[in-house]
């Protein structure tokens, strides 16, 4: 009998070791799927957030989002943190200035890349406003890079296109 015993708990007991690892090595991919997702969504929020701020001239609340090394990309060159804070300001200030108001907006099309504390996010941002009256759309392209810092993203650097279609 202790023959054959052993013929059934020595394959028992390697079973269940070699689950262990798989276990343990499921579980933490589950974990770094849940931190992803956690964090996708958290950067997808910060993009709205940027946007509502942007639209409302809340150049406080975007300072906070952009890191001090952040750098703006545009078809006239690069900007710093500053920079980009003050063409915010002067470029929602002649919408106003211009009777163009925004009166809504939705993020399309958004795809968050995840490597480790830099993320990579691309959307497109369609808004609705009236221009002098007149109800007009306008589509612009972003490709945004945040990175992770002692536990809070901020933006690093920030580009859009006009979407032309």
């Amino acid at each position: 009998m202790k023959k054959y015993l052993r013929y059934i708990i020595l394959p028992a007991v390697l079973v269940f070791v070699d689950t262990i690892p798989a276990t343990a090595q499921e579980t933490n991919l589950r974990l770094t799927k849940e931190y992803a997702d956690n964090d996708k969504k958290q950067l997808l929020v910060l993009e709205y957030n940027w946007l509502k701020a942007e639209f409302s001239l809340d150049t406080a609340y975007l300072a906070t989002l952009m890191d001090e090394s952040f750098m703006g990309i545009s078809a006239s060159g690069t900007s710093t943190r500053q920079q980009e804070l003050l063409d915010y300001y002067n470029i929602i200030s002649q919408r106003i200035r211009d009777s163009i108001f925004i009166d809504s907006f939705r993020l399309e099309n958004a795809i968050v890349n995840l490597y480790g504390t830099t993320a990579v996010i691309t959307f497109i941002v369609h808004t609705f406003r009236k221009e002098k009256g007149v109800a007009t759309e306008r589509k612009t392209r972003f490709y945004d890079v945040w990175i992770k810092r002692n536990g809070k993203w901020k933006a690093v650097s920030s580009q859009g296109t006009k979407v032309t279609e």
